[in-house]
């Protein structure tokens, strides 16, 4: 009796692994198609800030040549981030999961504090680029940008 409880749980432990691997995988496949869009081209965003911010022609070369190699510099921590966070959420059910989980923290945490860091220094190159009048529209657009789809966490929303 006690052996083919002890198996019926293994087998269920396993089906369950398989059941959540396979279920990740599907959200992030199925993600990433949802996200496309076929009836639109996405915004060109450095066009877009170089009218916002009534931008020189070289100004605007200058930025996005700044713009891309931010995004191809920060895009790689992301990717690092999704990664962990993937393989974290497939091992949740193990015995280890406690340690994998501070581990995984720790990773995702400090990449994290590096994004901060060089989003920070991109934000004053670009700053360092444009002339007083501009700066100071820079300065609104940055308040904008940040405040732009997020509620206040007191609504309860």
């Amino acid at each position: 009796m006690h052996t083919s409880s002890s198996r019926f749980l293994t087998t269920a432990v396993i089906l369950l692994l398989l059941i959540n691997t396979g279920l990740v995988i599907y959200l992030v496949l199925d993600r990433n198609r949802s996200h496309r869009s076929y009836n639109r081209e996405r915004p060109d965003i450095s066009a877009l800030f170089a009218k916002e911010m009534d931008l020189s022609v070289a100004q605007a070369q200058q930025h996005r040549i700044l713009h891309e190699a931010h995004f191809k510099r920060v895009g790689v921590l992301y990717d690092s981030i999704r990664l962990v966070k993937i393989a974290l959420f497939t091992t949740a059910t193990l015995s280890t999961a406690d340690s994998l989980l501070l581990l995984s923290n720790q990773k995702i945490n400090n990449w994290h504090v590096a994004i901060n860091a060089q989003t920070v220094s991109h934000m004053q190159k670009v700053k360092d680029m444009l002339t007083d009048e501009q700066k100071k529209k820079y300065d609104q657009f940055i308040i904008k940008m940040m405040q732009r789809g997020h509620r206040d966490s007191n609504r309860g929303h």
